[in-house]
C-alpha cells in the first residue's frame, strides 16, 4: 500500500509523516500543520495498512472540526506575517555572515538579522515573548482584580507544547505563548483557569464553580481547545 504524503481537508493541505518505532504500540498526533505517525515495527502487512488508514481517518475527522478563520499559520520568512489575537507583526529577514543573531521588534515590524541556517522560529518567538509579556501581565491583573483578588508572584509566557498553562504551589503562573494565536476569549479562559488555581489547587467542583463564576461560557473555550488547539503547535 502506498501511503499518502499529504491529505487535503477543505482548503487546507496537511503533510503526513511516517516513522517506524521500536515500541509495541503506534500513535498519531497533529503538530505544526503536520500529521505525524509513529508506527510500531511489529505492525506489518495488512495490520500496518489498517493502522495507517485508521490514523488518517482520525486526522481528517479532527481537522474537519476546526473553526476556519480563527487561526492564521505563522510565516517565518522575509515578508511573512504573524497574526496574534491582539497584534499583527510583519517580518523583515536579512541574512548575513554575522556571527551573532539579532531580532528587533518595533511598531509591528520584526527585523531579524541572522546568519545562514539560523532557527528563525525560535529566535522570533523568543523576541515576541518579551514583546508580549506586558500584555499578559495586564490581562492577568485585570481578570484577577475582577474575579479573584488573589496574590501571585511572577507570571510569564512559556514556549511549551505539552499544556496551555500552569500554576505552581509557589503561586507562579505560566501561560503557553502559542495561545496568542488562539481567539481572544480562549486565551482569557486559560488565564482564568490558572488564576482559579490560586484558590483551588485541584480540579474539584469548587474549582470549576470559580471558573464558571468568572467566565460563564468557559465551556465554549474548552471545546475550541479540544477541537482546534492542536493547530497552535
Amino acid at each position: 500500500m502506498n501511503y499518502p504524503e499529504k491529505i487535503i481537508v477543505g482548503d487546507r493541505s496537511f503533510v503526513v509523516g511516517y516513522e517506524t518505532v521500536l515500541k509495541g504500540t503506534s500513535s498519531v498526533r497533529i503538530k505544526n500543520g503536520k500529521i505525524l505517525m509513529k508506527l510500531s515495527r511489529f505492525a506489518v502487512g495488512r495490520q500496518r495498512d489498517e493502522m495507517v488508514e485508521k490514523f488518517l481517518k482520525w486526522a481528517q475527522k479532527r481537522i474537519s472540526k476546526m473553526k476556519v478563520g480563527e487561526f492564521f499559520e505563522p510565516e517565518y520568512r522575509d515578508g511573512g506575517r504573524i497574526v496574534f489575537h491582539n497584534a499583527v507583526y510583519d517580518l523583515r529577514i536579512k541574512i548575513s555572515a554575522r556571527k551573532n543573531n539579532r531580532v528587533l521588534v518595533q511598531e509591528g515590524i520584526v527585523n531579524a538579522y541572522v546568519n545562514e541556517g539560523a532557527d528563525l522560529k525560535e529566535l522570533i518567538e523568543k523576541a515576541l515573548v518579551k514583546e508580549q509579556t506586558a500584555y499578559l501581565r495586564e490581562v492577568l491583573s485585570e481578570l484577577n482584580q475582577l474575579h479573584f483578588q488573589e496574590k501571585y508572584n511572577w507570571v510569564r509566557f512559556k514556549r511549551m507544547n505539552s499544556r496551555f498553562g500552569s500554576c505552581s504551589s509557589g503561586r507562579n503562573i505560566n501561560i503557553a505563548f502559542r495561545l496568542l494565536y488562539a481567539p481572544r476569549e480562549v486565551f482569557r479562559y486559560v488565564c482564568v483557569h490558572e488564576l482559579a488555581h490560586l484558590k483551588q489547587m485541584n480540579h474539584s467542583k469548587r474549582f470549576w464553580a470559580l471558573v464558571s463564576e468568572a467566565m460563564p461560557n468557559y465551556k465554549e473555550s474548552e471545546k475550541w481547545l479540544r477541537d482546534s488547539g492542536f493547530l497552535l503547535g
